[in-house]
């Protein structure tokens, strides 16, 4: 386990007074429901700057999918302070009885990836406590979560949107990631795919692929194992990738310029944003946009729900 060492969060620009959560305290609908974190409203620059991509490595055929930049309206919700956990998961599973045992798609430790009979929401693959994020999700079965949510409590869940996933993962920053990121102390940070993934896999230690340090978690990791963002939010880099409502669209054009969803492109395909426990860490940024199909289980794929206030 990584031994911290103190830890200073720098954010890239001051915050301003919008860009704050609306209470220190978290809401809970029910005892077993996600914390959630009041957000206010406000207004941010939404996707990657000049240069960005290219000073953090991005491959250039992945370069261009979070621009141009735009500016973006968003009103006022509640955001998960922490990715939906197994635990969480496992509630709703049984509540309901539906069925969630579809193969997941891994990584083997060829670095192949493929589907795993047997390896599900439940085996990922790899050991997981109650408090990790639970993956091998789909878009499908995390908005099942939240309709459920919404029936038992009377409030109403649903995934985020594009929009309020970025606004509430830069937390008023306007940089790569909304802390100090160079390389040596990426580790403290965020969960990515470094040489504690290197050295479970029995991985040659590249410092192109793995980076530099060691966060402490070959896999996932326990939900607020990381420090949170000025919004008082963990992992919303790193740990898990996370569906949002948005259709796929390969760059920002025509997209809304207010929090609502985007309804317009390849329906098929959602975006998924922050990056997993596997990935590179340029990834791992809070313009950095994915996407997968809709019923695509992956055992890096997890969610974080928000609430209507």
């Amino acid at each position: 386990m990584l031994r911290w060492a103190p830890l200073v969060l720098s954010i890239l620009i001051a915050s301003p007074a919008w860009a704050q959560p609306t209470s220190t305290s978290t809401v809970r609908d029910c005892p077993t429901c996600p914390e959630m974190v009041p957000v206010r409203g406000g207004t941010f620059v939404m996707g990657a700057a000049p240069g960005e991509e290219e000073r953090d490595g991005v491959p250039p055929h992945v370069r261009g999918r979070s621009q141009p930049q735009r500016q973006v309206v968003i009103a006022p919700f509640l955001i998960g302070r922490f990715e939906v956990t197994v635990d969480e998961f496992t509630e709703y599973q049984r509540a309901t009885g539906h069925r969630i045992d579809a193969a997941c798609w891994s990584e083997g430790i060829d670095g192949k990836r493929r589907q795993y009979p047997g390896i599900t929401w439940r085996n990922p693959g790899f050991p997981q406590t109650g408090r990790d994020p639970v993956v091998c999700v789909n878009w499908f079965e995390a908005r099942g979560y939240a309709g459920w949510l919404s029936q038992r409590t009377g409030k109403r869940y649903r995934l985020p949107s594009e929009a309020e996933w970025e606004y509430a993962a830069r937390a008023g920053s306007a940089g790569s990631r909304p802390f100090a990121s160079d390389p040596q102390t990426l580790c403290r940070h965020i969960n990515f795919g470094d040489l504690a993934l290197a050295d479970a896999y029995k991985h040659r230690r590249d410092t192109a692929r793995y980076g530099v340090c060691n966060d402490g978690y070959a896999f996932t990791s326990p939900v607020g194992a990381f420090p949170p963002n000025a919004f008082g939010l963990h992992d919303m880099l790193g740990n898990a990738w996370e569906w949002t409502e948005d259709c796929w669209h390969p760059t920002y054009d025509g997209a809304p310029i207010d929090h609502k969803p985007r309804y317009t492109g390849d329906c098929e395909k959602r975006s998924v944003r922050g990056g997993g426990w596997f990935n590179d860490p340029w990834r791992s940024r809070s313009a950095f946009r994915f996407r997968d199909s809709n019923g695509h289980n992956g055992n890096m794929l997890g969610f974080r729900l928000v609430r209507d206030p």
